[in-house]
């Protein structure tokens, strides 16, 4: 094997790796999607400008449904290859993104006051809510018992 697949194949079986991968595409969805509403509202994107209270909500709303749909299943299946069969975990990722949904509305509009340049605004308020939602998936959504991370070592 070269040094090449060897490396390829650790970092597939790294699930902050792959946590990051769904994560760059959710934001390429999750961003894209909210950026779409912004130009659906005439807002410029790349200049200064204040974002009016309605395109914001709508905006960074309709990212967070389109993003957290988006996510829910490549994370479930692909980052944290959960097994589970039950609404609970659903709740578990929903909820999750609903507190990082009001962190990051909150967040925006302080740093629309602050920064004033939606893109950026945009951009900053995303980092923040990868780290949110990767503490809160990691060790509450897909939790799993001990038991299942051992038979998980086993099959890697």
């Amino acid at each position: 094997m070269s040094k090449f697949t060897s490396l390829v194949k650790k970092l597939y079986y790294d699930k902050r790796v792959r946590f990051l991968f769904v994560g760059g595409l959710n934001t390429i969805v999750g961003v894209g999607t909210t950026y779409i509403i912004y130009l659906c509202f005439g807002l410029p994107l790349f200049s200064q400008a204040t974002i009016p209270p309605l395109p914001m909500i709508v905006g960074t709303l309709t990212g967070q449904v389109v993003g957290t749909i988006h996510s829910y299943f490549w994370n479930k299946y692909f980052t944290f290859r959960s097994k589970e069969k039950s609404g609970k975990e659903f709740l578990r990722f929903v909820g999750v993104y609903a507190v990082q949904y009001l962190v990051t509305l909150g967040l925006t509009k302080l740093f629309d006051i602050l920064i004033n340049i939606p893109s950026l605004v945009t951009i900053v308020t995303t980092f923040v809510g990868v780290i949110l939602s990767y503490i809160g998936h990691n060790f509450f959504s897909f939790r799993k018992t001990q038991t299942a991370d051992k038979q998980e070592e086993k099959e890697e």
